[in-house]
Formats: C-alpha cells, sequence, structure tokens
C-alpha cells in the first residue's frame, strides 16, 4: 500500500492491474463497442455525452501513472475526450497524449460512432452500462433515474472472493495440461501489427433461444455446440479436444456487483465423442460441462491460483516497463497452448428499462463489441440487441472459410442467419513507454 495518496489518485483493485500488467503493449486489448445508428451521427454532441457519461463512471476516467513498480491512476473529472473520424483508419495508443491520457476514446463514421476502451476500465457487462449512459445522454433522455455522479466504480472482487475462504474442493476442473487441445492451422498476421480480419455473422435470437430451450441448454453453450461442429467440419482435428475459452460473469456467483471488471475465463472443452451426438444433445452435454466448470469451488481455485501468480510478478525487483512485456508474452503463450478460440457473450442489451429509453431504441439500430484476437487466432464477441444475437468474429488470420462453414452451420439451424464479411482493420496500442512516471513524493 502506498500511504498518503492524493485525492485524485487511486491505487488499482487486483484484477483491474493485472489488466494494465497483461494486456498492455502494442497489441493491446482494447475492446470496441460499435452503434450503428439510424441518424447521422452529432460529433459535439457524442463528445458532450461522453463526457457527461465519465462523471459516472468514475473508472471509465482513470489515467494511468506507474510509480515506483506498480499502476496506480488518476480519476479526476475529464473536461475533454478524444471525438476523431474513422475515415483515416489509423489506430490510436490509449493512456498517452494523443488521447489526453484517457483509456478511451470514440471514433465515428456516417451513421455509427465506437467507444474505443482498455480492458483494465471494465469488462463487456461494465461497457454496456457504460455504453447505456452516453446514449442516454446522447440521446437527451433526462429522467430521475440517471445515476449520481462518481455512483458507478469498480470494486475489489478478488479481494472479496479471497477473503470469503475456499467453498469447497475444486471437483471435476477441466486442467488443459491433461488433454491433447487442437489448434487452428491457418497461417496468421505478424505479430507486429495489430491487423485483424473482422466477420459479422446476426443470428435471430429467438430460434436460438428456443433451440436452446429445448436443449436443457443456454446461449453459450448452444453457440459452441455449433461452432465445435464447424471446427470439426472444417480441419482434420481427430481425437483432439477443441477448447473454447469463455469468461464467467463472477458478480452473481460471489454475490458483488461492480462497474470495473469481474469475469474470469473458464475452460469447455468440445470432445470428439461429444460431436457424435445430435445439435441439441451436444448443446445440452455443453451446458452440463459448463455448470462443472463454473462451479463456485472451481472458479475459486482459478480466482486463488491468479492472485498466487500476480503476487510473483508484483514481488520481482525489475521495472513495470520490462516485467509487463514478459507478462504479456507468456499469458498469450499460455493461453494458445490451453485453447483453440474464445467466445465471450455480453448478453442481452436493452436500452428501453427506463422512461426515455424508447428515445434510444429509435436512434440505436444495432450493437457490436469485438476485441483484437492476439492470444488465438479466433475470438467471437456476442451480444443481442433488438432480437439479433450478432456475433463479431475477430480472426488474426485471413481465411474466411471458418467463418463461412460456421454461417452454413447457424444457418442451417436458424435460417435468416446473415454474414457480413468487414474486412480487415487495426486495433489500438497501450504503450507503457508513454505511460508518466512519479515517485511517491509526488502522489
Amino acid at each position: 500500500m502506498i500511504a498518503n495518496i492524493r485525492e485524485d489518485m487511486k491505487e488499482l483493485f487486483f484484477l483491474d492491474e493485472t489488466l494494465y500488467w497483461g494486456r498492455s503493449g502494442r497489441r493491446a486489448t482494447v475492446i470496441e463497442a460499435e452503434c450503428e445508428l439510424t441518424q447521422s451521427v452529432r460529433p459535439d454532441e457524442l463528445r458532450a455525452a461522453v463526457v457527461s457519461a465519465l462523471r459516472v463512471h468514475r473508472n471509465f476516467r482513470a489515467r494511468p501513472v506507474i510509480v515506483g513498480r506498480r499502476f496506480l491512476v488518476e480519476d479526476s473529472e475529464a473536461e475533454q475526450v478524444m471525438v476523431v473520424s474513422e475515415a483515416d483508419g489509423l489506430p490510436r495508443n490509449v493512456g498517452t497524449k494523443e488521447t489526453g491520457g484517457l483509456m478511451l476514446y470514440v471514433s465515428y463514421g456516417e451513421r455509427r460512432f465506437t467507444l474505443h476502451v482498455f480492458h483494465g476500465l471494465g469488462d463487456m457487462r461494465s461497457m454496456s452500462a457504460f455504453l447505456h449512459t452516453v446514449l442516454r445522454f446522447y440521446c437527451h433522455v433526462d429522467d430521475d433515474s440517471l445515476p449520481a455522479a462518481d455512483s458507478i466504480d469498480t470494486f475489489p472482487c478478488h479481494e472479496h472472493i479471497l477473503g470469503g475462504g475456499a467453498p469447497g474442493a475444486p471437483e471435476g476442473k477441466f486442467i488443459p495440461q491433461e488433454h491433447d487441445i487442437f489448434h487452428l492451422p491457418e497461417r496468421l498476421f505478424s505479430t507486429r501489427t495489430t491487423r485483424q480480419h473482422i466477420i459479422d455473422i446476426d443470428v435471430p435470437i429467438a430460434p436460438l433461444l428456443a433451440f436452446a430451450r429445448e436443449s436443457g441448454s443456454s446461449v453459450v453453450p448452444a453457440l459452441n455446440a455449433v461452432i465445435g461442429r464447424a471446427i470439426r467440419q472444417r480441419y482434420d482435428v481427430g481425437q483432439k479436444e477443441i477448447v473454447c475459452y469463455t469468461p464467467k460473469d463472477l458478480r452473481p456467483v460471489f454475490h458483488f456487483e461492480t462497474g470495473g471488471n469481474g469475469a474470469i475465463p473458464f475452460s469447455l472443452p468440445y470432445t470428439a465423442e461429444t460431436d457424435r451426438l445430435s445439435a441439441g444433445e451436444r448443446a445440452r452435454r455443453l451446458r452440463e460441462e459448463m455448470m462443472v466448470q463454473t462451479r463456485p469451488e472451481n472458479i475459486y481455485t482459478t480466482v486463488a491460483q491468479l492472485r498466487a501468480d500476480f503476487d510473483q510478478i508484483f514481488a520481482a525487483p525489475m521495472p513495470v516497463t520490462k516485467v509487463s512485456p514478459m507478462v504479456v508474452k507468456s499469458g498469450r503463450q499460455k493461453d494458445s497452448a490451453f485453447y483453440t478460440y474464445g467466445i465471450s457473450y455480453a448478453g442481452h442489451l436493452d436500452f428501453s428499462d427506463h422512461q426515455g429509453g424508447d428515445a434510444i431504441a429509435r436512434q440505436v439500430q444495432a450493437v457490436g463489441f469485438s476485441a483484437g484476437s492476439y492470444s488465438y487466432p479466433l475470438w467471437i464477441a456476442a451480444c443481442e440487441y433488438k432480437g439479433i444475437l450478432r456475433m463479431r468474429l475477430v480472426q488474426s488470420f485471413e481465411s474466411d472459410r471458418l467463418a463461412t462453414v460456421i454461417h452454413e452451420e447457424l444457418a442451417a439451424l436458424f435460417p435468416g442467419t446473415a454474414y457480413t464479411d468487414r474486412g480487415r482493420h487495426d486495433f489500438d496500442s497501450f504503450p507503457l513507454g508513454s505511460i508518466p512516471r512519479k515517485d511517491n513524493a509526488q502522489i
């Protein structure tokens, strides 16, 4: 702990700080939340809306500072935010002078805008809440249900979980090292670039939910049942296991709320035996497997191991600017070895749950999330809005053959499924060399 910190400075809670250490650098994890609008973007009003939202979501206005060997953040009010046209197509460096020190900025086109937010500020659930607040200001929704200023902030969730002790002994937890895991045999883009290939697959939610209910499943395992089959159709998988990286929201499991990060990954394996079942049986079996992997006692062991790993990292004598790149490299090598692909589901977005919400729904046509896929070749971010589940496939390879098979498998089950190739996209960076450094006397 650092004593006598200024009121506008704060120490990061554990989970948020791990993301500053482990998701930084050229290929940082900067999540993009894109809104397609029914009207032309009003840039000045958009800028004002984001500044107003930053008064509500205090942790989203964090500006990182390196003090000694740790990250701290300054969270004084943001008077300005970077809002730029997407016409130049250039990626940005968050947390630097380019973005006014903020870990976010906004880009816009004719009828869409995108929030670019570093993962250390929050997960997809937190970003959904922040986006909702931005839209309420942008669409001039003025009612008493808007949160009070500084009311939504991050929470020490890992500290809370570990302080409660282990809920039991782990049972049935998937150990990747004990399995032969399949890896996509695609030629990847250079590790020196943040370039990715993005493809949208839009699935009508009603038949997907009906399929999940009839199968005794839910959205994520149902999608895994289809994607696992597509991968086996596209590649010679043999007896290897297809393993999906999937974040689990810890809030309902361990009973806390946070406007920052509150999720941790688990493994969802798709085996050769699973592939021999019908689509419904595959979805049901994967749901059962998911429930085993996300038992509180199994999730607790992942939380405890992450804490033990980073306690060693924090105690190392080397500067953070040297340690962090090693943490990034080690983490991505580990994820690459343990997983075939990843999928994250932001859930159902509904902007009509408050007075005036219909005004937002009239102006927002579609929403999509994405982030660079650097640990494994394919990352899928999904969210549901206006009856459509938008799956945004982010590939670190050019070929569209796997995406085509995934679309074909989904369309066979859910007629009306649409496919849009959005081409190449360059994601943003978080260069530690540009982050201010201070000693204890300066804070």
